[in-house]
């Protein structure tokens, strides 16, 4: 008797082992395999400990932004030029949102695989915000140190990330990626014209990375860390939402949402910490507004 970890299939997806299926783009088909009982407890318990993990940093990050309202004063004077520009610029509303968004890209695709472990799509967008979180981890590094950086990586970090990240890979979401392809490509080219966002993720990363001493910079708790990961996770999540499989209309909503939101926060709040410039702002907002257009028609087009 075969394993209960191993892939499973009901009635219906012996159905299509035998008759393969001849909606390769849409994303029904895409999921006619299901996993095993034991992948799928697998992908529920590790889900469900990846939103803890995955979203503690971005919850105190929005407590903290919430309740500081741009009043936290410099405890020490800025020994690094990026803990300068932290204390110039205290207002939290673009941190505030960001972080918001980022719970919400963080959380969504969790949620999915909790509801339905065979869900490609949230498995896909899991995995894009695990790895989000392990680029921002990298390029942050360890930033608490005094005149300088003190480790290149905090494991603390890194570790958050790693239940989600398994959740997503056991849930085996390249299974429908190899039934469907890119079913959605207009996606890609998306993600291409949100290459900024990568670079504003950089920028924000080196910020949390290089201000010191610590309590020069009242935005040093994880803050900036929280900015760089919101602008990894709009633009992969946007492209993961070009491969096959259930569950890519939220992530795509999510993410497009996400682009909006910190647009218009830096236009109400320019003076704020990680706001973009009124031209990037601008332009984030067009591709926020562009991504929801982009999900309406796909799904109009091949409805989930």
């Amino acid at each position: 008797m075969a394993s209960t970890w191993r892939y499973g299939m009901d009635v219906e997806g012996a159905q299509s082992a035998r008759e393969p299926s001849t909606d390769l783009r849409g994303t029904g088909a895409s999921d006619a395999w299901r996993l095993g009982r034991g992948r799928r407890v697998a992908v529920r318990v590790l889900a469900l400990l990846g939103l803890l993990t995955l979203n503690f940093m971005i919850v105190f990050v929005i407590s903290d932004a919430a309740g500081r309202g741009g009043q936290e004063h410099v405890l020490e004077p800025p020994g690094s030029v990026e803990a300068q520009i932290g204390a110039d610029h205290p207002g939290e509303a673009v941190h505030l949102v960001g972080a918001l968004a980022a719970l919400a890209l963080g959380a969504s695709g969790l949620v999915g695989l909790i509801i339905q472990p065979d869900r490609a799509g949230s498995a896909t967008e899991a995995g894009a915000a695990a790895v989000a979180w392990l680029l921002a981890a990298a390029i942050v590094g360890d930033p608490d140190n005094y005149g300088g950086q003190a480790g290149p990586v905090d494991l603390a970090f890194a570790v958050l990330a790693l239940p989600t990240l398994a959740a997503a890979l056991i849930a085996a979401p390249w299974r429908a990626w190899r039934r469907g392809g890119v079913s959605r490509p207009r996606f890609l080219l998306l993600a291409g014209l949100g290459l900024p966002w990568v670079l504003h993720a950089v920028e924000q990363g080196l910020m949390q990375r290089n201000t010191w001493p610590p309590l020069a910079d009242p935005h040093h708790q994880a803050h900036w860390f929280v900015a760089s990961l919101v602008a990894f996770m709009t633009v992969l999540v946007v492209a993961g939402g070009a491969l096959a499989g259930r569950g890519w209309r939220v992530a795509t909503i999510t993410a497009g949402t996400a682009g909006l939101g910190v647009a218009v926060a830096s236009l109400l709040a320019p003076e704020a910490a990680s706001a973009l410039h009124p031209v990037w702002a601008g332009a984030a907002g067009l591709w926020g507004a562009g991504t929801l257009a982009v999900t309406w028609h796909e799904w109009r087009r091949i409805p989930e």
